[in-house]
């Protein structure tokens, strides 16, 4: 009989089932009749676990208490251990109920057996995974957090936004240059605002790494550097040579993708290819990648190759106030009776931020007497002292100065330190200063040099004035201090306020002292002896002085003495006995009834400034005399027959408003004749009045190697100025007519200002073949005897081919104004020396027809002015063409005129601009094109660097740009075009996408303007407009119908959203046929940014659609005189939508006036505006029905104005109702509301339905 195990396959099957049963069974018989060797085996399995667990919790807890981070398999261990212990803790009592059973259960029997082998295996597994864990390593250190860690709070100040914005945009544009900087003085932000691109650049993931490293002021360490650098790109150096560890370091920064990389501190030159391996130099291995370093020094920056910097300066009055009053809080502020003081003391921190906070730190939660002590401590310039003020802060301002690499320029700051607090530093006094004391001794150019350095590296104020500068407070404390306490300076200033010297003082060991008087006659110790002290400095406030006591005993070795603002009281005083005095200065000071004997007789220097003069002033017995300077307000002072002419040891004499002789009229001849006399004269500075009689010869000036001469009388407002200017090497102002001996100083000059004069400067050329070789800078005014500057003769034409021509070659600024007669400015053979050329005006010459004038010698070559960075052409009514030819002259000359010249394009290729980049054309009616074709595509890039564009009053144009111009003009940034009659558009179609860096556009008056940018179709592939606009005014375009046509060809079932990113503010203004301008029928404007609207006597209906408007970022919105409009936004949700409350967290400023079909604004039917921060509310002549706002509007107001609103019915509405529960929360208190206006409001019936509280 055949069984299924007989069956092939079938019969292998029925085995393998067999044997799987029969195992079953057994191990079944084992669970139940060994369940309680099973039970026991896991208990000892157990309790290794629980031996293992205890050595990995031991080991964990020793390893978080080093930092470190447990790895997730040890953690999900830990997590199995005690889950299976659980289940383990919950067999157990199982266990041992089935022990106390009378009769034996085989089940349970069974369960338990099976339970207590099969966690025995799991827990066996656990614990060979264990000791394998910590036989390896079971945590990691955590990794290392690329962020900067800062104890203060970035703050975006206004006046730092546009800084942190430029810098932002160039380093995160990969085609812009690899190397930027950011310099100022200590203490003002630097690092901050390097951090803060950090940050930026971490979270936005503009870079994949980010590598900082401080440089400092120390001898470079490139090993520290290395060292530095490696730890923040997590790689170990495994050599000790610098060349490989550099080599390793290239490798991992080129492995790293994208880096920043940033040096911070930096004081020199770094050579990176030395540190690094590379210097990034090479744009394709550098990927996008930046360097960003930090100095306190411009140059520095510039040595390191830096191609973008930007400057950080202290901060504003208000901002300076803000962060003091954050950094001291809310509570001390108001503990103080009042906050005339903090004001006080937040001034004397000198609004740089590195102070602000420390002092604010410092005097957080304190009582008012250790403010005033801070205040006080701060008025003496010893804010180190204040409590609690880190010594840091003030060791930080004093590295700046003791890092100066020149001495020169120490001494120099130094001298700047004694200076009353925020003086304006004049610079001869500072010059005087210097040279006298004999810290400076080279003279001017050396002193101008290290003023130069010093304010590149931050440690002077550019002021403006190039004759003065100033010093920043905190600066002038610390150097003044770094002067009292330096042995080689041994600076001491003292303030006298009794007839005495104070005694705390220590004088005798003094080199230099300023003395501020306050009294008269201050007396001085009898026996008090200051050996070393060579200079005295004493400001006197007008009191009468008599130096009494043992003045010239304590000052016997004095060589340079300063009065100022001191009254000579006594007669025949006489500082005579001072024989050491070299050099002298009086300022401000009255000596009327002084004489001759008032000067030493050794005197080499006599400097006098705006004093009252004895009548005559006698100076003759000053036989050593080399350098005599006198600067009155009035050339009306007296000067002793013959006195200048005894001077014979003179060298230098300065007196830049003249004077008259003693006894006589006025004559020049007698005064040149004077001057002629001194044979050693190499300086000469002065004023010679008016006088036609003069026919003699000045070719004594010929020998002199610097003058600053001035011939006439030109405006008195002028005499102060010049007076108080620096005097050039060389340099004429010639004002009426003089004769012809004034021409070779003219042609010698290096500056020459002419006015109302008939001097030919084309005449003094031909004279002279070197004239004007050295001349930098020409001022001409109403010369109307003036045909041209310069032309070349036809026997000069050759040798100018053959040498060049050298007259005007070094030629920076050239300025002309109302010179009728004038033709044109240089023939084409001069215009090519004009290389040097940067600045060009010319201004009201209602003649010109050309600036150059080919005279038919041309070789064809373009005319380059490579250096030209400004160029103006005004009021030149007859000006067609910037490069002519004589045959397309007017014919109102002697040439004729063809008839194509009306064709010329202003610009027609003939000349050359690389460099320029700004561009003002106004007043030029015959002007029809600006650009012709031939400057489309020269090969000198003319015009690719133009950044400012105005043009006003041409009156033929028809378009600014052209197409085919727009690739010149990509760098243009700002725009102004007005009164161009003609203009009908103003940019091609394809304009908003070329001219990427505009910031401001500008147009107004253009009556036929139709539209700004011309119909057409545009590729806009981002979506982008104007991507760096930030002004946009468009005022008295009558004719305009759209800002914008958009046309791309394809057909859009919505609008398209176009972005203006950084548009912030639109003024629009008179602009009666405009119908639309933040959105058309197929497309809307977005503007992210866009902080302030002003839109007034416009043609719009509906200002803004509801989506564009809630992302604004609007603070002040401004609406006037549009009787049209009907709604400031056009809300096309409908009813169902839920987004009832729409919050502006921005808008602080509304003002509405004269909008007859305007009804709501604040809030209607579906939705109510929330703003938190508004504070100015303005509405006239408006016809708003029942109430104006609702009661979330309004509670920071602080000025609120509402008149002729015929309609209006009440001011506030509260929505809450009657059902508040809380009385006293229908309270309304407006405690910040200053100003409340309600006028002609016929049915106004409430202000507010709740309880208001002003």
């Amino acid at each position: 009989m055949v069984g299924l195990a007989d069956i092939p396959i079938v019969g292998k099957l029925v085995e393998r089932i067999s044997d799987k049963a029969v195992d079953a069974v057994f191990r079944g018989f084992r669970y139940v009749f060994r369940y309680r060797s099973l039970v026991n085996q896991l208990n000892t399995e157990t309790e290794k676990l629980d031996t293992e667990k205890e050595k990995m919790s031991r080991k964990v807890m020793e390893e978080e208490a080093n930092g470190k981070i447990i790895e997730l398999h040890v953690l999900k261990w830990q997590k199995d251990v005690e889950e299976i212990q659980k289940s383990d803790r919950e067999f157990s009592p199982s266990c041992s109920c089935i022990q106390r059973l009378p009769i034996p259960n085989p089940v349970n029997r069974f369960r338990m057996g099976r339970n207590a082998s099969r966690k025995a295996i799991a827990i066996a597994q656990l614990t060979i995974t264990g000791k394998d864990q910590l036989t390896g390593g079971i945590a990691h250190l955590p990794p290392f957090e690329n962020i900067p860690k800062s104890d203060t709070a970035f703050e975006e100040f206004e006046s730092r936004k546009d800084v942190y914005k430029k810098l932002w945009d160039v380093l995160v544009n990969e085609d812009s240059p690899l190397t930027h900087g950011i310099y100022g003085m200590a203490g003002v932000g630097k690092t901050r605002m390097m951090e803060k691109i950090w940050e930026d650049a971490m979270e936005k993931k503009i870079f994949d790494k980010v590598v900082r490293v401080i440089v400092g002021s120390e001898y470079l360490d490139e090993y520290k550097l290395q060292d530095q650098i490696a730890g923040r790109l997590n790689c170990t150096l495994e050599s000790e040579d610098v060349e490989r560890r550099a080599s390793q370091l290239e490798n991992s920064l080129i492995k790293g993708g994208k880096v920043l990389f940033i040096l911070d501190d930096v004081w020199r030159e770094i050579r990176l290819d030395h540190i690094i391996g590379t210097s990034f130099g090479d744009c394709s291995r550098s990927k996008g990648s930046k360097i960003l370093l930090t100095s306190r020094e411009k140059d520095v920056c510039l040595l390191n190759k830096c191609k973008y910097l930007v400057e950080i300066k202290t901060l504003s009055h208000d901002e300076a106030l803000y962060l003091f009053k954050n950094a001291v809080g809310p509570d001390t502020i108001n503990s103080l009776p009042d906050e005339f003081l903090v004001r006080e003391v937040c001034d004397k921190c000198g609004h740089l931020p590195l102070l602000i906070h420390a002092v604010g730190k410092a005097l957080k939660g304190k009582p008012h007497n250790s403010w005033k002590d801070a205040h006080d401590q701060l008025k003496k310039g010893k804010f180190e002292k204040i409590v609690g003020v880190e010594p840091q802060v003030y060791t930080c301002i004093k590295l700046s100065i003791d890092m100066l690499k020149q001495d020169d320029a120490k001494s120099c700051l130094f001298l700047c330190s004694l200076f009353p607090e925020d003086a304006n530093i004049d610079m001869k006094m500072l010059i005087q200063l210097a040279t006298g004391s004999q810290l400076i001794p080279d003279g001017e150019s050396r002193i101008l040099a290290m003023v130069h350095y010093l304010k590149i590296s931050s440690l002077l104020l550019d002021f403006g004035e190039y004759h003065e500068t100033k010093v920043h407070d905190v600066i002038r404390d610390v150097a003044r201090s770094t002067a009292l306490t330096d042995s080689r300076y041994a600076f001491l200033q003292v303030t006298c306020n009794s007839g005495y010297l104070p005694s705390n003082a220590n004088y005798p060991t003094r080199k230099l002292l300023r003395l501020d008087v306050k009294t008269d006659d201050l007396h001085f110790y009898e026996d008090l002896v200051c050996p070393d002290l060579h200079t005295l400095w004493l400001q006197s406030n007008e009191h009468p002085q008599q130096f009494s006591g043992g003045f010239f005993r304590m000052f016997m070795n004095l060589s340079f003495l300063m009065l100022e603002n001191v009254n000579l009281s006594l007669e025949q005083f006489s500082l005579q006995a001072l024989s050491n005095l070299g050099t002298l200065s009086l300022s401000k000071c009255d000596i009327r009834k002084t004489d001759v004997s008032l000067f030493p007789k050794n005197l080499k220097t006599l400097c006098i400034g705006f004093c009252d003069l004895p009548r005559p002033l006698d100076v003759a017995n000053l036989k050593f005399l080399r350098k005599l300077e006198i600067q009155q307000r009035e050339p009306t002072w007296v000067m002793g027959s013959n006195v200048i002419s005894s001077l014979s040891s003179l060298e230098e004499l300065h007196v830049p408003n003249g004077f008259i002789n003693d006894g006589e009229e006025y004559y020049t001849e007698s005064i040149v004749m004077e001057i002629s006399k001194l044979t050693h004269l190499t300086s000469l500075h002065f004023l010679f009045h008016d006088d036609n009689t003069f026919q003699g010869t000045t070719n004594i000036l010929s020998n002199i190697d610097r003058y600053n001469i001035y011939v006439g009388a030109p405006k008195a407002s002028s005499l102060l100025e010049r007076g108080s200017r620096v005097p050039l090497r060389r340099s004429i102002e010639l004002y009426g007519n003089h004769s012809q001996s004034w021409e070779v100083v003219m042609a010698r000059a290096e500056e020459v200002r002419l006015g109302y004069s008939g001097v030919e400067i084309s005449s003094i050329r031909s004279g002279y073949r070197r004239a004007f070789e050295d001349l930098e800078r020409l001022y001409i005014t109403k010369c109307d005897n003036m045909r041209h500057l310069a032309r070349i003769s036809q026997d000069e034409i050759q040798y100018s081919l053959q040498h060049g021509a050298t007259c005007f070659s070094k030629l920076t600024i050239l300025q002309i104004t109302h010179c009728s007669a004038l033709k044109y400015l240089f023939c084409n053979n001069i215009a090519k020396s004009l290389v040097q050329l940067q600045e060009l005006g010319v201004y009201y010459c209602y003649s010109m027809e050309a600036i150059i004038m080919n005279e038919g010698t041309s070789d064809g070559k373009i005319i380059n002015f490579p250096k030209l960075k400004s160029l103006t052409i005004s009021y030149i009514f007859r000006l067609a063409s910037f490069y002519a030819k004589k045959k397309y002259m007017h014919s109102g000359s002697t040439l004729s005129m063809d008839s194509s010249a009306q064709y010329q394009a202003l610009f027609d290729g003939a000349a050359a601009f690389p460099s320029l980049e700004e561009l003002n054309i106004k007043g030029l009616p015959c002007a029809s094109v600006v650009w012709g074709k031939d400057c489309y595509n020269d090969t000198l890039s003319s015009f690719c660097k133009l950044k400012i564009l105005r043009v006003h009053q041409c009156h033929k144009l028809e378009i600014v740009i052209p197409q085919a111009m727009l690739h010149r003009l990509n760098n243009l940034e700002y725009i102004k075009v007005s009164e161009c009659s003609s203009l009908r558009t103003m940019f091609p179609p394809s304009g908003a996408s070329h001219l990427t860096h505009l910031k401001e556009l500008s147009v107004e008056n253009c009556w036929e303007m139709r539209e700004i940018i011309e119909t057409g179709e545009q590729v806009i592939t981002d979506g982008i407009l104007f991507p760096e606009l930030t002004y946009l005014g468009l005022l008295r375009l009558p004719s305009l119908t759209t800002f914008w046509c958009y046309h791309s060809g394809k057909d859009y079932t919505c609008k398209v959203p176009l972005i203006l990113p950084r548009l912030s503010s639109v003024v629009l203004k008179y602009l009666h046929d405009l119908k639309s301008f933040f959105h058309g029928a197929n497309f809307e404007f977005q503007m992210p940014a866009l902080e302030q609207v002003e839109v007034c006597w416009c043609g719009l209906s509906t200002l803004f659609t509801f989506p564009i408007f809630r992302k604004f970022q609007l603070k002040k919105l401004v609406v006037r005189n549009c009787e049209l409009l009907e709604n400031i936004i056009e809300d096309l949700r409908g009813d169902e939508t839920s987004d009832k409350i729409i919050t502006l967290f921005q808008l602080t400023s509304v003002e509405f006036e004269n909008l007859p079909n305007l009804k709501f604004f604040f809030h209607n039917a579906n939705y109510e505006f929330h703003m938190p921060l508004l504070t100015r509310v303005l509405v006239r002549t408006c016809v708003f029905p029942n109430t104006l706002f609702k009661r979330s509007v309004f509670k920071n107001l602080e000025k609120l104005e509402v008149s002729h609103c015929e309609l209006l019915e009440g001011i506030f509405e509260d929505v809450r109702g009657d059902e508040t529960s809380d009385f006293s929360d229908r309270i309304i208190t407006l405690s910040r509301l200053s100003s409340l206006l309600l006028y002609d409001l016929p049915k106004l019936k409430r202000i507010m339905s709740a309880l208001c509280q002003l």
